[in-house]
């Protein structure tokens, strides 16, 4: 154990049974590559990789320092870096890191052939496998589909570099209306086409993130790469399907001061909240430097023995004021339940997403280092 006050549960069973009812939205045979990427999604990627290690073919990130990471972890599987790591930064050197990368078997992601060459130079005499990611129309990272063929023709050309894969990334997946989403499929396939990538010729295939594996079977070729979902979060409200995912993670810290308050007492900074009453506050040591959100001032609500508590005024750095008037016997050194994993639960991830008007994987990736991780069934 740790000194840090905080300490964030991970539960090894929620995790493995997110797996499974992600495996059976797929057919048999399609490979899993979940994405560990931000420190697994705040959860804590040596705990996560604990579980993961031996249940999937793959893992995704999205720096070199998460692909060495792993490897510093004696994560020996496939690791696909999703960024591009051959950029043409004068603050990196981007030879020996490449050449670091490929020592350690990790599998890079190309979209260009200014990177193309800068992997083939660092290859030397070892082979690199890479994989390709197209844009299909999401505009953000990945070689224009009108650009792909020459790409991957230049990759089948280069020495020592093998095209392990091939990959695009839905945009609108999560919504409703899946248009948008068949339309990129769409054009993926046609890539493909132009490629001469077909089903069983080594060439992986892939483009589902969590909402495609869940909701776009046709978006599964021949591996899958679910990331808030692991983790027990749906991506929106608008999903057709709501397989019964755990959420992961309950965040604990303890009471750490308690005192009485006259009525008219203000608290925090800013003196935003006024007592109407006497009551009794109590202190939570996390705040926005641990990632708990300023905007939950005088919204955000914790548990205290499965009671519901108040936050009073502002969040700080490292504090936040709670009411605990109503817990008769509420002491110093009690659990506070920051973060629960009763989805219900008004202070779940899910509940917080509704406070804040944003998404799980927002709340999740800005918990910070001073939070412990550990692991439980």
């Amino acid at each position: 154990m740790g000194y840090d006050y905080l300490t964030a549960y991970i539960s090894a069973s929620a995790i493995r049974e997110n797996l499974r009812l992600l495996r059976q939205r797929v057919a048999p045979g399609v490979q899993f590559c979940p994405a560990v990427k931000c420190n697994a999604y705040g959860h804590g990627l040596k705990e996560v990789v604990s579980i993961l290690a031996g249940q999937v073919d793959c893992l995704a990130v999205a720096t070199p320092a998460e692909a060495l990471q792993l490897r510093d972890l004696r994560y020996d599987d496939p690791v696909l870096l999703l960024l591009p790591a051959g950029a043409d930064d004068d603050a990196m050197d981007i030879p020996a890191l490449l050449a670091e990368l490929l020592r350690r078997g990790v599998t890079l992601t190309v979209t260009s052939l200014q990177q193309l060459r800068a992997i083939e130079f660092a290859a030397g005499n070892r082979e690199a496998s890479v994989h390709v990611k197209v844009d299909s129309g999401m505009t953000r990272s990945g070689v224009p589909a009108d650009d792909a063929k020459a790409l991957v023709e230049a990759i089948r050309a280069a020495k020592n570099v093998r095209l392990a894969g091939i990959y695009t990334h839905l945009a609108c997946a999560d919504e409703a209306d899946k248009t948008s989403a068949r339309q990129q499929l769409a054009k993926f396939d046609a890539v493909l086409a132009e490629c001469d990538i077909h089903p069983g010729d080594g060439i992986v295939r892939h483009a589902a993130n969590s909402p495609g594996v869940i909701d776009l079977p046709e978006s599964h070729y021949d591996m899958v790469r679910p990331g808030v979902s692991l983790y027990g979060y749906h991506s929106s409200d608008e999903m057709h399907h709501r397989p019964p995912l755990k959420p992961c993670m309950r965040l604990c810290g303890p009471l750490l001061q308690m005192r009485r308050v006259a009525p008219g007492t203000r608290c925090g900074y800013g003196l935003t909240h006024t007592f109407s009453q006497a009551g009794v506050v109590g202190v939570v040591p996390v705040g926005y430097g641990d990632g708990y959100p300023r905007a939950l001032s005088n919204r955000g609500i914790m548990r205290i023995g499965g009671r519901e508590v108040p936050v009073r005024g502002r969040v700080s750095m490292d504090q936040t004021i709670i009411d605990v008037s109503d817990i008769p016997n509420a002491r110093v050194g009690m659990e506070v339940e920051i973060i629960s994993a009763d989805e219900n639960a008004p202070n779940s991830v899910a509940g917080l997403c509704r406070m804040l008007e944003t998404i799980p994987q927002e709340v999740t990736t800005r918990l910070g280092h001073r939070i412990e991780r550990i692991v439980v069934e």
